[in-house]
Formats: C-alpha cells, structure tokens, sequence
C-alpha cells in the first residue's frame, strides 16, 4: 500500500460516489486512495439516505445505520458486529465505509472501450515512458472529475499509447499524464488540478471543450 498523504482539509474534492447498484450521492473525496479504493465523506442527510437505501436483507452487503450521532456500518452476525462507528469530522461529514464498502465514483460516460484496451495493455505488458510518468484517465463531468484509472504512462512510441489514447478519445473521457514517485501523488496532483481549474463551476454547469486526452500537468510538488 502507498503511503498516505495528510488529511488536511483542503486534500477532499468534490465528487459523486455508488454503493453497489445504489446511488449516485453527493459526496467528497480524498486525494488519495486506500488500497485502491476511493475514500469519500458525506452530509448527514445523504448518510442518512444511504442508510435508508441499504436495506439489511441484502445477501453479501454490509447494513449501513445511521444513529442519532453516528454512522455505523455492520457485519454479520446475531448480534450484528460493528465493522465501523463514524462520528462526524470537524466538518460536520461523515467519512464512513473506508475499507469496508466499495465505493465508485459515479459518471454518466461509458468507460468500457478505455476499461478493456487498459486490461489488454497491462496484460501484454508496455515500456513506460518513464517509473514516475503517470496518466490519470477520468471522466470529465464539469465542476468534478470522476477518476477511472491511474497508470504508468506508456512510452509515445508503443502500441499501448496510442491505443489507450484512442480509447479514451473515442469514448469522451480525459487524461491527464505528469511525473510523480506514487500514484496517489500522481493522483492527488490531478485532482487538485482539475479543482484549481474548474474552482467556480457550480453542479450542473455545462463546459465545453471538456479536458483532452494526453493533457499535461506539472509535477506537484509535496
């Protein structure tokens, strides 16, 4: 696992997160990720929403209760264990479900065509560009970005650059491609980005042209 990087307030970006088949919810997420998995926080009203729609005779799925002054996520069990109790932040939010709930950003564009020419990458193996080149692929939605991947960006001349490009093009999603030691510095990067550029765009704010694919971003320094 990367190291993680603090917690400061200014570290949770805005976002829009599912559960499963359930969702999407306004959410904000950290810069940087846990295992892979995204770290979101929410309101009170949307955790109380999200609790209202895990319903506990979901086979497989963890019931999510939310309490006068917490939110716990239990396991199974007769009583139930309590896999997570989350108080609020300082915020007022509720970060809950790290590490125990999958959590997905949300985005309305189809990723599939970019999803599989990554696997057939990865999986024919590609020389890097560089060990700290990055390419963060995202689906731009605007006043946020929803992150689907983040990997080493492949060398210009190979295969896998141009295919992968063509993917995300084809499909209308962005990239942005930088230096950084860890991916979740290279992501981390990305996001705040994408916050400094779009920092005035409110929900539902149409932009156009939306961020290309290959777009360059310095290096962010930590």
């Amino acid at each position: 696992m990367n190291p993680q990087l603090p917690r400061s307030r200014d570290e949770w970006f805005p976002s829009s997160v599912i559960l499963e088949h359930r969702g999407p919810y306004p959410a904000e997420v950290l810069g940087h990720r846990r295992d892979g998995m995204i770290l979101p926080r929410f309101t009170a009203a949307i955790a109380r929403q999200i609790a209202d729609d895990t319903p506990a005779e979901s086979p497989g799925v963890p019931v999510i209760r939310f309490t006068s002054n917490a939110v716990e996520v239990l396991g199974p069990g007769h009583p139930p264990a309590v896999l997570e109790h989350c108080t609020p932040d300082t915020a007022g939010q509720y970060a809950f479900g790290h590490g125990t709930l999958p959590w997905r950003e949300h985005t309305t564009t189809d990723p599939s065509r970019f999803t599989r020419a990554l696997e057939e990458a990865q999986a024919s193996g590609y020389p890097p560009e560089t060990l700290d080149a990055w390419t963060i692929a995202f689906a731009d939605h605007g006043h946020r970005m929803a992150v689907l991947a983040v990997f080493r960006t492949p060398d210009e001349d190979a295969a896998a650059y141009d295919a992968l490009y063509n993917a995300l093009y084809s499909s209308g999603l962005s990239s942005y491609e930088t230096t950084a030691v860890h991916a979740d510095h290279a992501e981390l990067a990305a996001r705040r980005h994408f916050s400094r550029e779009r920092a005035r765009l409110a929900p539902g704010d149409t932009v156009w042209p939306t961020v290309a694919p290959a777009t360059r971003i310095t290096a962010d320094p930590h």
